[in-house]
């Protein structure tokens, strides 16, 4: 095992399969025959390499573990910044401006006095807005983070799965080198099987392990609930109808000498009179 551990550190391909190659001539020549012939016994380097990929395996899905614990905390961070953000209480409507209109109370007096109202109503719905809108801006912001870290875990769920392609393809490599020097060297070569016990493992399927699966689900699981609260949060806090001629819009109205109907009026006026005086002096 030692020895493959220093032969994988090297990291070039080519020598790793030649000094796999060396090895299995050697063992050729010093082990007994009938640990390469018979086809139910896996010789000592197989069964040493076998192992070794399993401790990479398990060292790649250890590094995976530690990546879904930072990807879920920063989704939970995210998902606090949403819930902080739609508890404000200055987003939500007054309670005399629930319904879209004043209170009873403030009906029942003078006009002038609703007018006074509804004015102070408009205003308090106008800083209203300006929050909801801020507020409204954090919260997409954060529930983007949260999308963005969907998309990260199943970019990691794709670099594990060409990790471990990589750990098994590598292993078959040596495995084979191995063999092709043992089919060199061996006396009886034969008889050697064309493979032996343990020498094709059928790797597992990738994408679908248990932390896998529950990260996609707990990230999925937070998405889910974030949007839930968004939705309600969005029917609670949207802008409401204020009483009078402000049920269409919060802006104030132009001035009375700025608006086109009373020019189109007042030349309309004219059209009528000249209109009248040229049947008088019919």
């Amino acid at each position: 095992m030692a020895f493959l551990s220093r032969l994988f550190k090297r990291g070039d391909p080519p020598a790793e399969r030649e000094e796999a190659r060396r090895r299995g001539m050697r063992d050729a020549r010093e082990h007994p025959l009938g640990e390469f012939t018979d086809p139910e016994f896996q010789p000592a380097y197989v069964t040493e390499v076998r192992a070794l990929a399993r401790e990479q395996v398990t060292e790649v899905d250890r590094r995976l573990a530690a990546t879904r614990t930072a990807i879920l905390e920063r989704a939970l961070g995210a998902r606090e910044v949403i819930l902080q953000e739609l508890a404000r209480s200055d987003t939500h409507p007054e309670p005399s401006l629930a319904n879209g209109h004043v209170s009873d109370e403030v009906d029942e007096q003078p006009d002038a006095f609703i007018s006074i109202a509804e004015a102070r109503a408009r205003r308090a719905e106008t800083r209203r807005r300006a929050v909801v809108e801020e507020a409204n801006v954090g919260v997409q912001r954060a529930r983007a983070r949260i999308e963005h870290l969907t998309q990260e875990w199943e970019s990691a769920l794709i670099e594990r799965d060409h990790e471990v392609e990589a750990v098994h393809a590598r292993a078959e490599q040596l495995i084979a080198a191995y063999k092709g020097g043992v089919l060199r060297a061996h006396p009886r070569r034969e008889e050697i099987p064309s493979l032996w016990k343990g020498e094709v493992i059928a790797m597992g399927a990738t994408g679908e392990t248990a932390t896998a699966v529950s990260g996609r689900e707990e990230i999925a699981r937070i998405l889910r609930e974030v949007e839930d609260r968004i939705e309600v949060w969005h029917s609670e806090v949207m802008p409401r109808e204020l009483p009078g001629g402000a049920r269409r819009q919060l802006s104030p109205p132009p001035p009375a000498d700025a608006g086109v109907p009373e020019d189109r009026d007042a030349g309309d006026a004219g059209d009528d009179r000249a209109s009248g005086s040229e049947q008088e002096g019919t």
